[in-house]
């Protein structure tokens, strides 16, 4: 496939890298790390006045007109930033709630999501459950229904205007909600991570939503699953390819035995390994990114875009704090922040080994002539 962008891509990239570069210094960095919710409202609300939030949305809902694709190349800028916050749950969410949500939920949720003041929230991971078989129940109710069970890992969920939570219906289905934070019978805990990003665990108890909440259509949440997975893995290409260009500048210019380390053998053969992972997670993601924006089938290629992303991520995130040394743990050098991100990511929604035994089942379920 042919994975040059476009001009109106290139525009896109050029815009949010500019936006994101100049604001996400390390001195910024540090001081919104430091700060309760780990997010950079500053940089936000300038991506959302460039109309870079809704650049996925479709024009009918107020958005750019883009698609799927779009919102990875934007998440993929943002990894190679590292900048702190809620991004790819809103991109993914808004892009849901304009897929399967009605005019009602379109109008209350979306504009929030365009103009900055209104992130969204994914609730999709349980402990030990299948993301596409949640254990969450939603139990009809008049004409509503009530939800019962408890989410973990849920980024942005204290700053977020809705929480989208994935549940299992009577009849064994997969569904979808749009829940208010604040709605009775949610409590949201802290959790902190690997890259001290807040995630949260967030039971539902007895929580009635209404019918108009429903995110309704057919196979939703394995809609939604894999373009939060595919989302994932944008922001770990970024990541990984920004560590990287930071390992290349340190091993060219430090000096040893009169020499730049970089000049060593084994540090040459360890970079090369980390631009042929690096390029194994960009191309492994803009495939799959770019099937589901087209609707075409991509099962395979999502589960090897996440596999991906967490194998190679790791070892590029490792490579970085050996080839620096010891400058790899002072908190005042960018590198440290690459590597935790990389790990951070390797996790969510799944690791490298679940993907393949993933990829697996689904190679097996083929005819042997398709394999």
């Amino acid at each position: 496939m042919d994975f040059a962008l476009t001009e109106e891509q290139q525009a896109i990239v050029g815009l949010a890298a500019q936006i994101l570069s100049d604001r996400c210094t390390q001195e910024h960095l540090k001081e919104v790390e430091a700060g309760a919710d780990w997010f950079d409202r500053d940089t936000w609300n300038e991506l959302a006045k460039a109309e870079l939030l809704g650049i996925c949305l479709p024009e009918s809902v107020g958005g750019g007109g883009f698609g799927f694709l779009e919102a990875c190349l934007l998440l993929q800028e943002a990894g190679r930033n590292v900048a702190p916050m809620p991004l790819w749950t809103t991109l993914v969410g808004a892009l849901a709630v304009a897929e399967f949500g009605g005019e009602e939920l379109r109008g209350r949720l979306l504009p929030g999501a365009i103009d900055g003041t209104g992130p969204l929230a994914l609730a999709l991971v349980e402990s030990g459950a299948d993301l596409r078989a949640p254990e969450l129940t939603a139990r009809a109710d008049g004409d509503g229904v009530v939800l019962d069970g408890t989410k973990t890992l849920v980024t942005g969920a204290t700053v977020a205007a809705a929480i989208l939570v994935s549940a299992t219906a009577a009849d064994g289905t997969g569904r979808v909600y749009a829940v208010a934070p604040d709605a009775p019978g949610v409590t949201i805990e802290r959790q902190d991570t690997f890259n001290h990003e807040p995630t949260s665990v967030v039971t539902f108890d007895g929580v009635r939503v209404g019918a108009g909440d429903e995110l309704a259509g057919a196979g939703v949440l394995g809609w939604i699953v894999d373009r939060a997975i595919v989302a994932v893995c944008a922001l770990a290409a970024g990541v990984a390819e920004g560590g990287m260009k930071i390992t290349a500048g340190y091993v060219t210019t430090r000096q040893q035995f009169d020499r730049p380390i970089g000049s060593f053998q084994a540090v040459g053969h360890r970079m090369a390994d980390c631009y042929v992972d690096v390029e194994a997670m960009k191309l492994t993601m803009l495939l799959a990114a770019s099937q589901l924006a087209d609707g075409k089938p991509s099962d395979k290629e999502v589960a090897v875009a996440k596999y991906w992303a967490a194998y190679g991520g790791s070892r590029v995130g490792h490579a970085g704090l050996h080839l620096h040394g010891g400058i790899s743990i002072d908190l005042d050098y960018p590198i440290h922040r690459h590597f935790l991100w990389a790990k951070r990511l390797e996790f969510t929604l799944d690791a490298a080994a679940p993907q393949l035994a993933r990829l697996g089942s689904l190679l097996a379920a083929e005819p042997v002539g398709n394999v």
